[in-house]
């Protein structure tokens, strides 16, 4: 049986949301896809993964470090694979503003983690975000086999 990708995490007012992809055989666009949506207090790793990528937003979005300092707050993650098997992602997220009521919510540019051609010269996803939204997928892993705050749900035995 085929694995189930996270191709979306969300964590915004306290609830996790992770959607996953299975493709169904070989052919065509046939695939299962599950979306949970828990209001479970995740572990602070999870909540850290999601605050590491800031940083990473900061770069992509050509920001300067005093520009939105302390104000952004990333929300949400959507993972894309190509037929190629080229993985890319974008970072959504929000901006709390003085000016306003509501946040200025943003999306970053679709960046993929390696060329799609040989001689592609696109930008790509720095290879440090690429390492903190991996980090962010491990704990998203991790919550949907039941690591809470208040501890594993499932205990897994040390092998």
């Amino acid at each position: 049986m085929p694995k189930a990708e996270i191709t979306k995490v969300k964590y915004k007012d306290d609830r996790v949301e992770i959607h996953t992809t299975e493709k169904l055989g070989n052919v065509g666009d046939d695939a299962k896809v599950t979306v949970l949506r828990c209001s479970d207090r995740p572990a602070e790793s999870f909540t850290r993964a999601f605050t590491a990528l800031v940083g990473h937003v900061r770069t992509i979005l050509e920001l300067q470090p005093s520009q939105w300092k302390d104000q952004i707050n990333v929300t949400g993650v959507s993972f894309s694979m190509s037929e190629d098997d080229i993985e890319g992602a974008v970072i959504t997220g929000v901006v709390s503003l003085d000016t306003a009521n509501s946040p200025f919510s943003f999306n970053t540019p679709h960046l993929p983690y390696q060329q799609y051609s040989p001689t592609g010269e696109s930008p790509l996803m720095p290879d440090e975000a690429q390492d903190a939204l991996k980090e962010l997928k491990r704990e998203a892993e991790a919550y949907l086999r039941g690591k809470r705050a208040q501890g594993d749900l499932f205990r897994e035995e040390a092998a």
